[in-house]
């Protein structure tokens, strides 16, 4: 069993009693990047929410600046990986993510000019 940082999922599961929700009804997962352990993001995690079937794994990396993208769960993998840089508009599935206002560590309130 995995806690994710954010979780996408159909309303309706939201009514669901249970101290979990059933991985197959999860539409997209979205993980930060902890500064003391990011071979969990990239790692086990990028193994593990294939193989429940989650159709789409963003990874958003503070440290680097920059945001992973994964679909196309096969065979306990993903298929399809797209990089993106904080600032950039991030397809997700149907959706889409601003990162306009997404920070480093260690850069909240630097001024860049």
């Amino acid at each position: 069993m995995r806690r994710p940082d954010a979780v996408v999922l159909p309303e309706d599961v939201l009514g669901e009693e249970g101290p979990a929700v059933d991985a197959t009804k999860v539409l997209a997962v979205i993980e930060i990047v902890s500064p003391s352990n990011p071979s969990s993001d990239y790692g086990e995690k990028l193994t593990e929410y294939p193989a429940m079937g989650i159709a789409h794994y963003m990874i958003v990396d503070p440290r680097t600046g920059t945001i992973e993208v994964h679909s196309d769960p096969c065979k306990g993998r993903y298929q399809q990986k797209d990089p993106y840089i904080f600032g950039d508009p991030v397809p997700v599935g149907p959706w889409t993510v601003r990162t306009h206002a997404f920070r480093r560590y260690g850069k909240a309130g630097n001024d860049p000019s």
